[in-house]
């Protein structure tokens, strides 16, 4: 089963681009690779300080969860698609998902089907975790806008 749940977690969420604005969603498609390289060293900052171990995996990934290359970016550039610039809506809804993805996902879901386990951290310590990046990733959107000098009204 945790075999099936890491690919569909790094293949299917790329599906639910398809509907929306190609040249909005490439407005964003930096940040959410930027995104997965933050994650990427999050990832390797767990197994150095054994934050979790990552049980079950594509057979290509080690210590990377699935999830970093699939349901991440994509809910990345979704979040950022819906509520960016206005920075309140982009934290709340942010705060709401990582919330929902550290005290609901993770124990109920992604533990129990075996995909990693949390060793010396906890639901919150993971919360704070996914949180931490959310300020590098909005200041990196607003960096990238000015430097092709993007104005707010070409996000809509």
């Amino acid at each position: 089963m945790g075999q099936i749940l890491s690919w569909i977690v790094m293949i299917l969420p790329w599906f639910l681009l398809v509907p929306l604005n190609s040249i909005r969603v490439r407005n964003f498609l930096s940040v959410a690779f930027f995104t997965v390289l933050l994650n990427t060293i999050y990832f390797q900052m767990a197994e150095i300080w054994n934050w979790w171990t990552v049980k079950t995996n594509v057979f290509f990934l080690t210590n990377v969860s699935s999830f970093t290359y699939g349901f991440l970016p994509v809910t990345t550039i979704l979040v950022f698609y819906l509520f960016y610039p206005n920075l309140w809506l982009f934290f709340g809804a942010n705060m709401i998902l990582d919330a929902i993805q550290a005290f609901i996902i993770s124990p109920f879901i992604f533990e129990k089907v075996g995909l990693y386990e949390l060793n010396t951290i906890n639901n919150f310590g993971l919360f704070l975790a996914i949180i931490s990046h959310l300020p590098i990733i909005y200041v990196y959107q607003r960096w990238y806008d000015s430097v092709f000098n993007r104005k707010e009204s070409d996000h809509f």
